[in-house]
């Protein structure tokens, strides 16, 4: 199980790297990379948006790192937020036609993790 928690720590590093990036993105008007923000999405709900999985990445990091006993409740609380968005981004402004599938392939992530944080015994022990 050691070896889901590395997992999940490099799956962390990518999306900090990504959503600081989406990040750059909005506060300049030029990158040295394709775009890869959703031109669906209104500049308002941008800011939201990357900076909710910055302080979800960052915080589970840290959390990780120095064994935090609030990891998984923190990240019950930002996996919460970021699903809020995923919605509020599924049914107002995306037009993709497998938006719906994302969005249930996201929540599933999310369960899968929060539920191995908090129910299996590595974790538990872990965090403890």
């Amino acid at each position: 199980m050691q070896y889901v928690g590395y997992a999940l720590v490099l799956l962390h590093i990518f999306l900090f790297v990504w959503s600081t990036g989406g990040m750059i993105e909005l506060i300049s008007t030029k990158v040295p990379w394709t775009s890869y923000t959703n031109p669906d999405f209104p500049k308002w709900l941008l800011p939201i948006h990357w900076g909710s999985v910055i302080i979800t990445s960052t915080g589970f990091l840290l959390g990780y790192f120095t064994q935090w006993s609030k990891t998984p409740e923190f990240l019950l609380a930002t996996y919460t937020m970021l699903f809020t968005i995923c919605v509020i981004e599924t049914f107002g402004f995306m037009t993709s036609p497998t938006k719906y599938f994302a969005m249930i392939a996201e929540l599933v992530t999310y369960t899968a993790i929060l539920t191995l944080l908090f129910k299996h015994k590595y974790f538990v022990d872990y965090f403890a």
